[in-house]
């Protein structure tokens, strides 16, 4: 049927009133809410912004954080999709907050604890609605920075459990669990990822571009990058760092098994930090190891000498660096049809 200019324009307005992309455009920003500790913008909070956008909403609301340390715990639950969080930049917006996991602190005297917090709950920022995008923001987990030293547990800076979620010229910075990369699709770039222990961790299909990692694992007398949680072959999950750096102290492993089948891809990145010689810890999962996914393709810097790696590590054949290299987590389907 052939279509008049008319029905072609109306066709058009429909579609980007939803938020949806035209060939392969951006998604249109629906509403803008400001946040402002100093009380220029409609709010002072940023949960407060967040609790103001509809429940179920198919529109994207941009969310505008004026620059200033934020000291809150912000969660955005699953009714609430399309927000589009940014900052005046990472090193001037920060979400911050000290909770921190403490099953069995009470046995090392930590009596103000609060009691029944695991690792999940005791995250800074929590997202678990799909289609998010965070710009210029860093969010902060502080327990343990600055050379507490307290005891070494669980302390989040952010989980992330929505589908197709990315971020753009973040931080993230904590010592243990620093980034709970939870379940579903995600997608990091430019951004800053700090911690010791396992401070990159989760179940999902994430690619990180460009970002910089880097290690505190000297003040602790070591630690790992990753802690990748795949637990069958028929999890489509694993982490793909591409064009990354390694920066920080070490000992550093680059990950370690928290599952059975955990996947782990390291293409063409810098590790400027004291690696591991071993490289990978199967953990919990060394009498399986032939089902582990762990491999570095391409990289290079001081810690990318490989003659010592264990023997397990996974060598990349053309397909397979195809497909981690490549689009591995479909984010040509959805990450364009973001603003």
């Amino acid at each position: 049927m052939l279509l008049l200019p008319l029905q072609l324009l109306l066709i058009f307005l429909s579609v980007v009133s939803h938020g949806a992309s035209v060939d392969g455009a951006n998604a249109s920003i629906a509403v803008t809410y400001v946040v402002d500790l100093n009380g220029s913008g409609q709010y002072k909070t940023i949960q407060e912004a967040i609790n103001a956008v509809p429940d179920n909403n198919d529109k994207w609301y941009q969310i505008l954080v004026k620059r200033g340390l934020y000291r809150e715990k912000v969660k955005i639950p699953p009714a609430k999709p399309f927000i589009l969080l940014e900052g005046e930049g990472s090193q001037s917006t920060i979400i911050e907050w000290s909770d921190y996991a403490t099953n069995g602190l009470f046995e090392l005297g930590e009596s103000h604890a609060i009691p029944n917090f695991n690792t999940e709950t005791s995250a800074t920022f929590t997202v678990q609605a799909d289609n998010f995008v965070a710009k210029y923001i860093t969010f902060k987990n502080g327990y343990n920075l600055g050379g507490q030293k307290q005891p070494m547990t669980q302390a989040v800076a952010a989980v992330v459990n929505g589908d197709m979620a990315s971020f753009y010229n973040c931080g993230f910075v904590g010592v243990q669990d620093t980034l709970f990369d939870g379940n579903g699709r995600h997608y990091y770039r430019d951004c800053y990822i700090e911690g010791a222990m396992d401070f990159i961790f989760g179940f999902a299909k994430t690619v990180f571009e460009r970002c910089h990692l880097h290690s505190t694992a000297g003040d602790w007398g070591g630690g790992y990058l990753t802690a990748q949680g795949r637990g069958s072959d028929s999890d489509t999950g694993g982490y793909v760092f591409k064009y990354c750096i390694v920066t920080g102290t070490g000992p550093t492993y680059l990950g370690r098994a928290w599952g059975s089948h955990a996947r782990v891809v390291f293409y063409k990145s810098q590790f400027n930090v004291s690696i591991a010689p071993v490289g990978w810890d199967a953990w919990n999962e060394k009498d399986t190891v032939n089902t582990l996914f762990f491999t570095e393709q391409d990289c290079f810097g001081q810690g990318s000498d490989k003659s010592h790696r264990v023997s397990w590590e996974r060598t990349l054949s053309g397909i397979d660096v195809s497909l981690f290299a490549g689009d591995f987590n479909e984010g040509r389907l959805w990450i364009i049809q973001q603003p």
